[in-house]
């Protein structure tokens, strides 16, 4: 660089200098947006104390991919209309049917007591009051659909409180046409209580939800005249993995995290996808890095981040 001017070889080291800041800008803006999946922050045993952090083994649990539609329970009074219509109707057809037996018996024999006018008119009101017991028959079950359990049956089970009637329907093309062996009911809201029902059979088309519809009998549940639930069929295989408990769950720069204790004094952060709701929590796969028995953060999780994002806070006393 002998010869070069001064003013030029100032330059040439500012240029130097300016790439130099240039390219760790740079880095810092990548290494800012490249998004974070795991950290963690490392604690003494009275710190741990202090902050009240409680662990728990992660539990083994398996998840099956399903098909969601949605269902109400059908109220008592619905089903209760239907009986009595069938049972007023039996009742009619016996007595009248015992009024025309009666009426001929008395019409025979040389002192007969009414006459075949009178027969013929109890003949053709038993036959008529047959006709109807048919017919309330066969509204119920058209009400009922195919393969209902039999009237008498479905009655005692639901009059007892042992049972409830669930209608369930599914969008159009979700469930081909298997009939499925099982169904799981689930209460809406956050418990997410839900009993698994296999008395299964096909309801009639609703007008006002296009899809296919089922009557579901669940056993042993509190649910309510005309509350609404989630209906589930299960498809697919089964995935191993584990349930993350609800409290396990924190919010924070845009992501759910859980924190893990792969050793003691350390906490490690973990993004999850809380996507698959079980009963309790949800449901992560093997893929996702924690592991049946690891000892995962379930109270005092969200001081584990504040603590984490700023290490200045300190622990209360």
């Amino acid at each position: 660089m002998r010869g070069w001017p001064r003013c030029k070889i100032s330059s040439l080291c500012l240029l130097l200098v300016l790439t130099g800041c240039g390219k760790q800008e740079a880095e810092k803006k990548d290494a800012a947006e490249k998004p974070e999946t795991e950290s963690g922050v490392s604690l003494k045993a009275e710190e741990i104390k202090s902050l009240g952090i409680t662990t728990r083994p992660a539990q083994a649990a398996s998840y099956r991919a399903a098909v969601s539609g949605y269902g109400v329970v059908v109220a008592l009074d619905t089903f209760a209309q239907l009986d009595a219509d069938v049972m007023t109707a039996g009742a009619a057809a016996a007595q009248s049917q015992a009024a025309a037996n009666r009426a001929r018996s008395l019409a025979t024999g040389e002192e007969a007591a009414v006459s075949r006018e009178v027969v013929e008119t109890a003949s053709a009101k038993a036959a008529a009051d047959q006709a109807a017991l048919m017919l309330a028959r066969r509204k119920a079950e058209a009400s009922l659909g195919r393969g209902a359990p039999p009237l008498a049956a479905l009655r005692a089970r639901l009059a007892s409180g042992a049972s409830v009637l669930v209608r369930a329907t599914f969008p159009l093309g979700t469930l081909g046409n298997e009939m499925p062996r099982q169904l799981q009911v689930t209460r809406l809201g956050a418990a997410h209580q839900s009993w698994t029902a296999r008395t299964v059979w096909e309801a009639p088309a609703d007008p006002a939800f296009p899809g296919r519809g089922f009557y579901v009998l669940v056993d042993g549940s509190d649910l309510a005249q005309n509350e609404h639930v989630t209906v589930d069929v299960p498809v697919g295989a089964a995935v191993a993995g584990v349930m993350v408990p609800a409290d396990a769950l924190v919010y924070g720069q845009n992501q759910t995290w859980v924190y893990v204790q792969p050793e003691p004094g350390k906490f490690r952060r973990v993004a999850i996808d809380p996507a698959k709701a079980m009963t309790g929590g949800y449901f992560l796969p093997q893929a996702s890095g924690i592991q049946a028995g690891q000892a995962m953060v379930v109270q005092g999780a969200g001081l584990l981040l504040a603590r984490e994002l700023n290490p200045s806070t300190e622990a209360e006393e």
